[in-house]
């Protein structure tokens, strides 16, 4: 069975859908997903699904979802298939299920692996193949506050392969890609400081030199006007050196940056 959640939460097997009903039912896929292969507490379910006032049934209705959830999946017995009983809650077993967030992880971890060896055309396909994976926000159809704040940190996972790409594409002189597959990024995320870095060497590279200044200055007025700051120390050396032609610039990871994660 495949579940993907990097985008609208979908479930399959064998190429067919396997229908998972209403927003509660999918909150506590959403829920049991976040801790593959680990019990999740009847507590942190029934937060999940109900947030801070759950009815008082709420522990009997929570039953009744994981029961259809069973039933969605095809799992006859309750304790065998890929939701089970396990103090103090209940599990999705990690052997039963293919996950696109798992996918992602191992991606982004064998791609950093392969960047901190210098090994960067290795490493951008290998974060080109993670961020192939997503197909919108993280449970984009799931409206419970507690997956809505989970979905809000896989962004920034998001975000951080992204930059971490532009990085190795930096160091392999594919500029334009970074140009291509970063700006929607940083215009939807203006005060992420390494995002911006990453385009400015990019365009500087490609001899845009003015548009690089000008997304400096665009970035400055932003964050004086919206948040009441300069940008960053390692920003405005970045737009300091292209100010200077500087011969020996290369890609500045802005890693302790505001924003950058």
């Amino acid at each position: 069975m495949r579940i993907d959640v990097l985008g609208p939460v979908e479930v399959t097997e064998g190429g067919r859908v396997i229908p998972v009903v209403g927003q509660r039912q999918r909150a506590l896929l959403a829920a049991l997903t976040l801790e593959l292969g680990k019990a999740v507490p009847v507590a942190g379910l029934v937060d999940a699904l109900w947030g801070a006032n759950p009815p008082a049934t709420a522990r009997t209705k929570l039953q009744a979802y994981v029961s259809a959830l069973r039933k969605a999946f095809g799992q006859d017995v309750r304790d065998d298939g890929p939701l089970v009983t396990r103090l103090p809650g209940y599990l999705l077993r990690a052997e039963a299920v293919e996950l696109d967030l798992s996918s992602f992880e191992t991606l982004t971890a064998r791609a950093r692996e392969a960047a901190e060896s210098g090994r960067c055309v290795a490493a951008s396909e290998l974060f080109a193949a993670a961020l192939a994976l997503w197909r919108g926000p993280a449970f984009a159809d799931i409206e419970s506050s507690v997956i809505r704040s989970a979905a809000e940190k896989l962004q920034e996972r998001r975000l951080r392969a992204l930059e971490d790409k532009a990085e190795a594409d930096l160091a392999i002189g594919r500029c334009d890609n970074v140009v291509d597959e970063v700006w929607p990024s940083l215009t939807a995320n203006p005060f992420r400081e390494r995002l911006r870095a990453m385009v400015m060497i990019a365009l500087y590279r490609l001899g845009c030199r003015a548009d690089a200044l000008a997304l400096y200055l665009d970035g400055h007025r932003v964050m004086v006007a919206e948040l009441g700051l300069e940008p960053g120390p390692q920003l405005r050396d970045l737009h300091q050196r292209i100010l200077a032609d500087d011969p020996g610039l290369s890609p500045i990871p802005l890693r302790g940056a505001p924003g950058a994660g």
